[in-house]
């Protein structure tokens, strides 16, 4: 996983990282995140993967309900521009609390991007050791 940095024009619209344009395609769909202070950014098949999740949880559920609104109601659907820039709402930058002129952190994380702001990201503890709980023993192994 690498980190970009960049930055949000006055029209809302950030580049992709070349090195993913790629691997997302064109069609992107970029909705809220279920971590707080970031948006994600997918493919249009691996957000059709995120709607089937859902699909299975109890609908009965007000919770679920609300966590779908939360994260497939909010989704808008983008096309990369011939620059490489998609264009989110302001809506969704509000989320975050990001506005034009903003630098913000682009993670690729698996088959989507996380991102959030400069800002919230150096405010962030990545202190791995205050991940209390977090079975890590398995994959930090031989380090």
């Amino acid at each position: 996983m690498a980190r970009d940095t960049k930055k949000i024009d006055a029209k809302g619209r950030f580049f992709i990282p070349t090195k993913h344009k790629e691997d997302l395609g064109n069609s992107l769909v970029v909705t809220n995140s279920l971590d707080s202070g970031y948006l994600c950014v997918y493919s249009e098949k691996a957000f059709a993967r995120v709607k089937e999740q859902f699909a299975k949880l109890n609908t009965f559920d007000p919770k679920v309900r609300m966590l779908r609104r939360f994260i497939v109601g909010e989704a808008l659907e983008v096309n990369v521009d011939s620059q490489g820039r998609i264009s989110v709402t302001s809506e969704l930058w509000e989320k975050i609390g990001a506005k034009p002129g903003d630098e913000i952190c682009v993670f690729n994380v698996d088959d989507k991007l996380d991102i959030c702001t400069k800002a919230h990201y150096e405010a962030e503890d990545h202190d791995i050791g205050s991940l209390e709980g977090l079975e890590t023993s398995y994959f930090v192994e031989g380090l």
